[in-house]
């Protein structure tokens, strides 16, 4: 197992892994590598299980790797083909259910094309939802945030930022079902009437999205 080794001031020997499968092991610089090497291989049965969700989570979710013709890739939770070529009569990228057509002649243009097509069409798909979910919160008082903002992020699927009105969505809620990313919307919507995960916080996101829980379990796999 290749793991990366990290010397930081702690008291115990620490195992991560991260949503893309790395491996990252933390420990004193008093550790020797022999004791790290004990700890691993104690732990291999954790190790290959966590492996083996991430793999799972990462085939679930079907994010482009290769960028090439024939790849299968997510787009709101549904399987679609990439088709990849530069004699196509058009530029850039055109969606027809379950096929996408990205004209370009090689995986580096393709994957600028794909992902400038793909990082707008959730930012469509966010704002719809939107109009549909923030009057219910104004209905509780709450104003829609000042700022919406998107970025990629590895281990959160959104971030509220009551005192500044803004929230932030991670661009990978591309691959998952539309009802896993309304759950999202709802769930940060929800921060800004209260800015932890109390009981009175699932109340809230419970008033608006009855099934919450069930979405929430699902949003796991990807």
């Amino acid at each position: 197992v290749v793991y990366e080794l990290i010397r930081k001031r702690v008291k115990n020997i620490n195992l991560r892994i991260d949503p893309d499968g790395a491996i990252k092991v933390s420990c004193s610089s008093r550790v020797s590598i022999s004791e790290v090497e004990s700890f691993m291989r104690a732990e291999t049965k954790f190790i290959f299980k966590s492996l083996a969700k991430v793999s799972y989570r990462m085939d679930n979710a079907a994010r482009p790797k290769s960028y090439e013709d024939g790849e299968e890739v997510n787009v709101f939770g549904e399987r679609c083909t990439l088709h990849v070529s530069s004699g196509f009569p058009f530029k850039g990228v055109r969606y027809s259910y379950p096929d996408i057509y990205v004209c370009s002649d090689s995986p580096e243009k393709t994957q600028k094309l794909y992902e400038k097509w793909r990082r707008q069409k959730l930012r469509d798909k966010v704002y719809e939802m939107f109009e549909y979910y923030v009057p219910m919160f104004e209905r509780k008082g709450v104003k829609a945030p000042d700022e919406v903002a998107f970025r990629t992020m590895s281990s959160r699927w959104g971030v509220c930022s009551p005192s500044a009105r803004k929230i932030t969505f991670n661009y990978n809620l591309f691959e998952a079902p539309e009802e896993l990313i309304a759950y999202v919307v709802v769930h940060e919507l929800a921060h800004f009437l209260e800015a932890n995960h109390s009981d009175r916080f699932w109340k809230h996101v419970g008033d608006v999205m009855p099934d919450y829980k069930a979405r929430r379990k699902l949003l796991r796999d990807y």
